[in-house]
Parts: structure tokens; C-alpha cells; sequence
């Protein structure tokens, strides 16, 4: 992730506020924060989905090409309640705020944990899929 994408999804995150309704799915906007920085936990082996391999990766990504949500891992639910609680939200935002910044700078070669769906992945590969998870989710949010 570049600079100008940093301050773009920093300047998309500010914006959010806890009255904003989804466009689509069951997350409250709270919840999402947390989801979208359990993504980041996720990446670093922080946070760990209960079930590897399970889902075709064929199937979330023809569910991307539709535009259509994808479940979560197994584990990261924030409906279900699985997904990192929500404190308080403006705390919350810097905390996924820093996931992003600290993703941004880890090094081409950074050993990332396994995911779920798609098992090992590079270093492009894993910021690929935050751009497009952040970008989606923000969207859900009309920010």
C-alpha cells in the first residue's frame, strides 16, 4: 500500500460515524471497524480462523466477481459474535487505522500466516485482498 492509498482509507475511515446504516449485510458500522481490523489480525497470525481449507477459494472469488459477500472465515463473525469485540469507536478506528499503517510497512519478504480460504500467500497477494476487503467494506458504509 502507497502513501496516497494510506490517506485515502484513513480520510474514508474519519468519515465514518455511528449512525451510518450498511448498504448491504448485517454489520452494524462498529462491527465492521472491528471486522476490518480483524482482517489485519488475521494476516499477522494474531487472530486465527477455527477451520483451514474448508471453503472453495473458487467460490469467493466468483462471489467477488458478482459483487456478492463473501462469508467470513469461520471465526470471524462479527454477527455471530466471533469477531473482535467493539469498545469504543473512535478508539477502534485508530486501532484499525495502525493495523493499516503497520500492514503498510511490513516488508516484501514478512512471513504472513496461512488463510483461511486461500492458504500461503504473498506479500502482494495479502495486500491485494486488504485493498479490496477495506474497499468493500468501507463501500458497505457509503464512505
Amino acid at each position: 500500500m502507497n502513501e496516497e492509498q494510506l490517506l485515502h482509507f484513513f480520510q474514508r475511515i474519519d468519515k465514518l460515524t455511528l449512525d451510518q446504516k450498511p448498504l448491504f449485510g448485517k454489520m452494524n458500522v462498529h462491527q465492521m471497524v472491528c471486522h476490518c481490523a480483524d482482517f489485519f489480525r488475521m494476516a499477522k497470525g494474531i487472530k486465527l480462523a477455527e477451520e483451514y481449507g474448508k471453503v472453495d477459494p473458487e467460490e469467493i472469488k466468483s462471489l467477488a466477481r458478482l459483487g456478492k459477500t463473501a462469508p467470513a472465515p469461520k471465526g470471524f463473525g462479527q454477527v455471530e459474535g466471533n469477531g473482535t469485540k467493539p469498545t469504543e469507536f473512535g478508539k477502534d478506528k485508530l486501532i484499525l487505522k495502525d493495523f493499516i499503517l503497520e500492514f503498510s510497512r511490513l516488508p516484501e519478504d514478512y512471513n504472513f500466516a496461512i488463510h483461511p480460504y486461500f492458504g500461503k500467500l504473498t506479500h502482494k497477494r495479502w495486500t491485494g485482498l486488504a485493498i479490496y476487503h477495506l474497499n468493500h467494506h468501507l463501500g458497505q458504509f457509503k464512505v
